[in-house]
C-alpha cells in the first residue's frame, strides 16, 4: 500500500522530540541494523539476537519477531500491527499510516514502543541485558505517560485535580497503590495497599499497624513490602506497585544496598521478587491514590496483615 511522507503529521505526534527523531532515522533508513551494517561491509552477525529466526532488519526488529510480538501485546498496541502487516512491505509506509489514521495520542504510543524495542535491542548488543517482553510493554506505556502528564501539567492551571486522578494499567495487570501515615493519637505507624484491574474495580485492599513510629522511608518502604508479600500469597501474575513515595521507588529501582534499616527493607523487597514468579513494575505517584479507595471500603474488605 503507497502512503504518501506527510512528516507534517509525525512531527505533530504526541511524543517527545527524541523518539520523533528516531522515527526520523527509521523512515530515512539510518539504523545500524544487522542487515545494513553488512550491506556497508561492517562484519558482524546476521541474524536476530533474540529469536535467531531470520535476518535483523527494521521490519524483523520492530514487527515481527517473536519477543517484539509480545511487546506489542503488553503495551495493548497489538491491533495497530496485527491487522496491517500483511497491507504494507516496509516499516517506513507502516509508520506514516499509523501516524495519518490513528489520533496523535495512540501514535505517540506507538512510536514510544518503537523507542523502547530499539534501546532493549543495544543494551543486548552492548551490555548483554535484556528485559522481559511483558516488561517492556508495560514500560513503554508507563514512559509515554509520564511524559505526556508532564506535558498536560505544562500547559494547565488545574494541577491539583489532574494529580489525582489514578490511571488504569494496561489489559491483564493490576495496580496495587501503597501508602503509609501516621496515628498520633494512638502513637502508630500505620500501612495500605489497594488494588484495582484495569477497570479501575475493587479487588482486595490490605491494612498493617505497628506501635511506635519510624521514619517515613521507612514507613513506605514496609507499606510496599507488605503489599509485595499479599501480592505473591494471593498468587497474583502482572501488577504495577505505585507509591507515592520516589524514594523508595527509586531505591529498588536501583537496587539500593547498604546497612541502614531503610536499605534492609528495600533489600528484603528485592529478594521477595527475585524468588517469587510475579511479573512486576513500579511506578511513581505524586499524590496518593490509595486514600480516596480506602474511605469508600466495608470492614469486610479490608484484609489485615
Amino acid at each position: 500500500m503507497g502512503v504518501p511522507e506527510n512528516w507534517g503529521i509525525v512531527w505533530k505526534i504526541k511524543a517527545p522530540p527524541r523518539v520523533k527523531h528516531l522515527i526520523w532515522r527509521i523512515c530515512r533508513d539510518c539504523l545500524p541494523t544487522r542487515e545494513r551494517l553488512r550491506n556497508r561491509f561492517v562484519e558482524c552477525p546476521p541474524d536476530c539476537q533474540f529469536c535467531a529466526s531470520t535476518t535483523e532488519d527494521e521490519w524483523h526488529l520492530f514487527l515481527t519477531c517473536t519477543v517484539t510480538n509480545q511487546c506489542w501485546r503488553a503495551a495493548g498496541l497489538s491491533h495497530l500491527i496485527d491487522s496491517r502487516l500483511h497491507s504494507f512491505q516496509d516499516i517506513k509506509s507502516l509508520i506514516f499510516y499509523i501516524c495519518s489514521k490513528e489520533s496523535k495520542e495512540v501514535s505517540g504510543r506507538f512510536a514510544v514502543m518503537l523507542d523502547v524495542l530499539w534501546k532493549n535491542r543495544n543494551d543486548y548488543v552492548w551490555h548483554n541485558e535484556q528485559e522481559e517482553a511483558s516488561t517492556l510493554g508495560l514500560k513503554a506505556t508507563y514512559l509515554w505517560n509520564e511524559w505526556f502528564q508532564a506535558q498536560e501539567r505544562l500547559t494547565s492551571n488545574a494541577r491539583l485535580n489532574h494529580a489525582l486522578e489514578w490511571s488504569p494499567p494496561p489489559v491483564g495487570w493490576l495496580k496495587c497503590n501503597v501508602d503509609a501515615a501516621f496515628n498520633n493519637n494512638n502513637g502508630t505507624t500505620n500501612r495500605g495497599w489497594c488494588v484495582r484491574n484495569h477497570f479501575g474495580n475493587f479487588i482486595y485492599a490490605g491494612i498493617a499497624w505497628d506501635p511506635g513510629t519510624l521514619r517515613v522511608i521507612e514507613a513506605e518502604a514496609l507499606a510496599l513490602k507488605e503489599a509485595i508479600l499479599r501480592a505473591i500469597s494471593s498468587n497474583l501474575e502482572f501488577v504495577i506497585f505505585e507509591s507515592d513515595s520516589q524514594t523508595v521507588t527509586q531505591a529498588v529501582l536501583s537496587n539500593k544496598k547498604g546497612d541502614s534499616e531503610f536499605c534492609l527493607i528495600i533489600e528484603s523487597i528485592l529478594f521477595l521478587l527475585s524468588s517469587s514468579r510475579i511479573h512486576y513494575f513500579f511506578g511513581f505517584f505524586t499524590m496518593s491514590a490509595i486514600g480516596n479507595n480506602f474511605n469508600q471500603l466495608s470492614e469486610d474488605d479490608i484484609l489485615p496483615a
